[in-house]
């Protein structure tokens, strides 16, 4: 639920958004959907799209980082939307349980601009939106290189992962046009049907 600033659009609602889009691409495409974590069995159609508006509406959604691994139709893809912050052994644990499963998929990577520029400067007090703690920093500028650098080994590992299982990635940023990662994520998921 993380937002830097009134004017840049929170990361969970910014997920739902792609969410609800995506699902309408797809069953304007005579696809079925499901929302993971839900026991939701795949539906196609307006019904698809109503039961997913309702359940993100309602707050009914998973909560958890990430998902665990579900049985689902072969030849399913599996799309997950998230940060993807955690650390990426728990991620590989759950993109090697769909793979298993014979299942290729695609993470969407959202992130605040902030996060990936950590634009601060001087003494800041961050708050962990997920019941990490507090943490006071003093002069967090001076840790800015470390941290970007950090970060970018984090995707680097990220892409690598995914590379590894057949998957994609792809990284968005909260103050840029979904429909950019929204676009790109449905070529990804044409290319891999054509496959």
């Amino acid at each position: 639920a993380f937002q830097s600033g009134p004017g840049i659009e929170m990361k969970r609602e910014r997920a739902d958004l792609l969410v609800l889009a995506l699902t309408s691409l797809l069953v304007r495409g005579g696809e079925r959907v499901a929302l993971l974590g839900t026991g939701m069995t795949p539906v196609s159609g307006r019904a698809a799209l109503n039961l997913l508006w309702t359940m993100i509406e309602g707050g009914q959604t998973p909560s958890d980082s990430l998902p665990r691994p579900e049985v689902l139709p072969r030849f399913a893809r599996v799309v997950m939307i998230g940060d993807f912050l955690t650390p990426l052994d728990q991620v590989a644990e759950v993109i090697d349980g769909f793979a298993h499963r014979g299942l290729r998929g695609h993470l969407v990577q959202i992130m605040d601009p902030a996060e990936e520029r950590l634009p601060y400067f001087g003494r800041v007090l961050f708050d962990g939106p997920e019941q990490e703690g507090e943490v006071l920093i003093s002069h967090v500028e001076s840790l800015r290189k470390d941290y970007q650098k950090e970060l970018a080994q984090h995707r680097d590992g990220l892409r690598d992962l995914c590379r590894r299982f057949g998957w994609s990635v792809i990284t968005h940023l909260t103050d840029r046009p979904p429909e950019q990662v929204l676009m790109a994520l449905y070529l990804q998921l044409s290319e891999t049907v054509r496959l």
